[in-house]
């Protein structure tokens, strides 16, 4: 069921788990393990994670790492939000 936010009709599953499955499935599709893309963009695995995960909300700044070290733009990391 689709919420109201800000104007903006928003679905049920959160901007964080979308952005999360996206990086699982872009990593995957790279074959790139979770441990060398978090090393690759200066994050903890466990941190990694957890964004994966969609628990914890990832700064601009930690999504352009990531984006960086899969070789892709951060519109990618976030298409379908």
């Amino acid at each position: 069921m689709p919420h109201f936010w800000l104007g903006v009709f928003m679905s049920t599953k959160s901007f964080y788990k979308v952005v999360g499955e996206n990086i699982t499935n872009l990593r995957k599709e790279k074959r790139v393990s979770q441990e060398k893309l978090a090393y690759g963009a200066q994050l903890d695995r466990t941190y990694m994670g957890k964004i994966e995960k969609g628990i914890v909300n990832p700064s601009l700044k930690v999504l352009k790492k990531i984006a960086r070290t899969l070789k892709l733009t951060v519109s990618t990391l976030t298409k379908g939000v």
